[in-house]
């Protein structure tokens, strides 16, 4: 572990004691925005932290007494705090998107993806960070596949042949019951695992939906 990282629980990306109010407050906002978690450069997000802090206070100042004051000998002269603005700013922006706030996107709601999602939900099987990777991209594929219907019938005929196989044999390796595709197409069955007979249907390297939901269930009482 180096001295610019750590690793560890959430409880390490809290902002250190040492840092004064207005920074500290940046740096909960940073890693509310971010859901960072596991290993934070610490070091660099004091600083920009530091930087984010500054700028707001140079802009309070001006928003409190104005773009002009008056100097010591009476003259009107720019307020300093926005020399320091500019400079903070730039600075800022050196940084890129580096903490900038994570824009998550937003899926819309679908039958095959709800009705996938409670299936997950009620597989016990599944719990723990172990299958948390083939859980997430289970529920991408459900959701491509509702995406599809979406978009038009040609959209959909093509995920027949490439989303929808994929989303079946993710089931059938999670041992879960996929949900219903729309009726009327064929699509490839998974190989049948060793001393396991074709489902009628599957023969001639095509399987209904029940089949491979009937499959399912079988794996998971055996």
């Amino acid at each position: 572990m180096t001295g610019k990282e750590q690793e560890g629980s959430s409880d390490l990306i809290e902002a250190p004691d040492h840092l004064p109010e207005p920074v500290a407050d940046v740096w909960r906002e940073i890693v509310a925005s971010n859901d960072l978690a596991g290993k934070v450069d610490r070091a660099a997000l004091e600083t920009f932290c530091t930087l984010m802090a500054r700028l707001r206070e140079a802009r309070d100042r001006i928003e409190e007494e104005g773009m002009v004051v008056t100097d010591p000998r009476g003259r009107v002269i720019p307020h300093p705090a926005l020399a320091v603005e500019r400079a903070t700013a730039e600075q800022i922006r050196a940084w890129g998107d580096r903490f900038a706030p994570l824009v998550k996107p937003v899926r819309k709601r679908g039958y095959i993806a709800d009705a996938t999602a409670q299936t997950i939900a009620e597989a016990k099987h599944l719990e723990g960070p172990r299958f948390a990777g083939p859980v997430a991209a289970l529920k991408t594929l459900a959701w491509m596949v509702d995406e599809a219907q979406r978009d038009s019938m040609e959209a959909l005929q093509k995920a027949m042949t490439t989303t929808v196989p994929q989303y079946l044999k993710a089931c059938a390796e999670l041992q879960v019951t996929p949900a219903s595709v729309p009726s009327g197409v064929g699509v490839a069955a998974p190989a049948p695992t060793e001393g396991e007979e074709p489902a009628e249907g599957e023969k001639s390297g095509v399987a209904s939906v029940s089949d491979l939901q009937a499959r399912a269930r079988a794996r998971r009482s055996g």
